[in-house]
């Protein structure tokens, strides 16, 4: 027996307006778009502006439910103790109280009958008799933050300068993520069972507080392999039961609307991770691969509420600064930046866009696909390669739509290479990326598409090549003096004796040493020296050394220079660059 409910005769739309959450000519209109919408009045009015905080109450007095905000609700460890914080967050229900063989219980969503026969089957089982259930609606939020205050562990005071001198005196080993075994039976190896979808939620969940960029899913011979890539890095940082492979992966790909019988071919789509979780405001883009031991998946997270940087806050040298602003004051032109995959170059374009976006500029872009919203005035385009909208044909478009700046995802072709040059030439500036090593051998990349020469030495303003390195953690960075290991090894660019950097490894950096990242660059603006030599067909090598004989900083001395700052590590120096020689 449920006793929760009484008979009231008073519509929702009655109840809101008396409440004064929203007046009566303006719900007219509303219930006018739900039904055009084909969507139900609460969705639009929440849509419209209306927090879910405000509706709630009156959808409760509607329902006949009692409401409350549960967020310092004084929880019972006797009753919690049954279930895990992440099945009360999936589930959106959370015990309040037993008393007298009543059962009482907060939930987001009464009518989700599915969940409340769930949870009480579990305290039944756990011995409780319950005679009665009555239901306390709330929000997720207020429940959300019950569940983790409640659950929360306890963290020492912090000392700073204890802190900071003991951190110096630890060893990684002692901080380094440990391998989890995820707890799944095999007769709950299912894609909808409980402890499937709460580990997956968790595998999310878990990742977006570590700032993962990506998550990796490998399938092995006896298990599946999770990794997080932390700061370009991957951790290994769970393994799956092989019995539980296939139902895991099943539950991403039913969470992504992917075909759940398609193993043979890769597939792509998209996760909304606030169904899930309102308080994680993230977009997972999701990609599956075929293996021999099962599907790989690979997850890349894409925050909804990070901002797009500041260019001061990337990274640049004061000097590449300078040359950076002087390109970006250009009143038409290229600007390329070049590098790997994962290098940095979108957050590179998006933060010079966002510098540049000003009332009265227009500024259009085409990306494949379309990450994250830039707002302002910048209009954004995802293109469509299998129905005929490219790169190239975006540019196009967007020429018969008075911009001033296009942004351009990527140069793959000689096509979109020729229209981006076009485009510059005819009074607009265009930023794109390209995928070539350094900023000199980019000019010559061009022309090996098939660009005239002339065309690029007409259209190009600057280069930039990057990459993205791991900054020393601020808590557990130390001085040492390089040795002539290290002055061989850097052939020379650091001589033995000088102070160099590196994390000890702490706490706050789970002993990595490392926290954050940041950009190292090479930028190119063209000249005339380097323009003329263009023309004439001159070749890398050539342009090269004009080009550091007025003055471009290649990846390496700008790296060098960080190093020597106590920015980055001569080990990240070593990795991500090669010695000029």
């Amino acid at each position: 027996m449920i006793s929760h409910k009484k008979i009231i005769g008073k519509s929702f739309e009655q109840i809101i307006v008396e409440k004064g959450i929203i007046p009566e000519d303006k719900l007219q209109q509303l219930i006018l778009k739900a039904s055009k919408d084909r969507k139900n009045i609460e969705q639009i009015l929440i849509e419209s502006g209306i927090s879910e905080e405000k509706l709630l109450p009156a959808k409760a007095e509607f329902l006949g439910y009692e409401y409350a905000d549960i967020a310092d609700y004084p929880l019972s460890s006797d009753l919690l103790k049954h279930i895990k914080p992440a099945y009360a967050k999936n589930y959106k229900v959370l015990p309040l109280k037993y008393e007298d063989e009543i059962f009482h219980l907060a939930m987001v969503e009464p009518r989700d009958f599915i969940a409340l026969d769930e949870i009480t089957r579990i305290y039944r089982n756990a011995r409780f008799r319950i005679k009665d259930v009555k239901i306390i609606m709330t929000s997720t939020l207020s429940m959300f933050a019950a569940i983790d205050k409640f659950y929360a562990i306890p963290k020492e005071k912090e000392h700073d300068e204890v802190c900071i001198g003991s951190i110096l005196d630890q060893v990684k080993e002692t901080y380094k993520t440990q391998v989890e075994v995820a707890e799944v039976t095999k007769d709950d190896a299912t894609e909808n069972s409980a402890p499937v979808v709460m580990l997956a939620n968790k595998i999310i969940e878990e990742a977006f507080r570590k700032r993962t960029s990506d998550i990796h899913l490998e399938p092995a011979q006896d298990f599946l392999r999770i990794r997080y890539r932390i700061d370009g890095d991957l951790v290994e940082v769970m393994r799956v039961p092989k019995y539980a492979q296939d139902a895991l992966i099943t539950r991403y790909k039913i969470m992504c609307d992917m075909r759940i019988d398609e193993k043979r071919q890769p597939q792509d789509g998209r996760i909304d991770f606030t169904k899930y979780n309102p308080s994680v405001e993230i977009d997972l883009r999701v990609s599956t691969v075929p293996t021999p031991h099962g599907e790989d998946v690979v997850m890349r997270i894409l925050d909804k509420k990070s901002s797009i940087l500041n260019i001061e806050m990337l990274g640049f040298s004061e000097y590449s600064m300078k040359l950076y602003k002087e390109a970006l004051n250009a009143p038409y032109g290229i600007i390329l930046h070049v590098g790997p995959t994962g290098s940095g170059k979108s957050t590179a374009l998006f933060a010079a866009l966002k510098t540049l976006d000003t009332p009265d500029v227009k500024i259009v872009t085409a990306e494949d696909p379309v990450e994250y919203t830039l707002g302002g005035q910048i209009i954004q385009s995802n293109i469509h390669p299998a129905a005929g909208y490219t790169f190239a044909k975006a540019m196009r478009a967007f020429m018969r739509h008075d911009p001033d700046i296009i942004l351009v995802g990527e140069i793959r072709d000689l096509e979109t290479a020729k229209t981006a040059v076009e485009a510059s030439l005819t009074g607009h500036m265009v930023f794109s990326t390209l995928h070539t090593n350094d900023a000199v051998g980019t000019v010559t990349r061009l022309t090996e598409m098939g660009v005239e020469p002339y065309l690029v030495a007409d259209s190009l303003v600057l280069v930039c090549a990057q990459r993205l390195v791991r900054k020393i953690c601020p808590l557990c960075k130390d001085t040492y003096i390089a040795t002539p290991e290290e002055e061989e090894l850097s052939k020379g660019d650091i001589k033995a004796g000088e102070t160099l950097y590196i994390g000890r490894g702490c706490e706050k950096c789970d002993g990595s040493g490392y926290k954050g990242r940041i950009g190292i660059y090479e930028v190119l603006l063209m000249n005339k020296h380097l323009r003329n030599l263009l023309i004439k067909n001159a070749g890398t090598d050539e342009l090269r050394k004009v080009a550091l004989e007025t003055g471009m900083k290649t990846l390496r001395m700008d790296a060098i220079e960080k190093a020597r700052k106590g920015i980055i590590t001569l080990e990240q120096v070593l990795g991500s660059t090669i010695a000029d020689v």
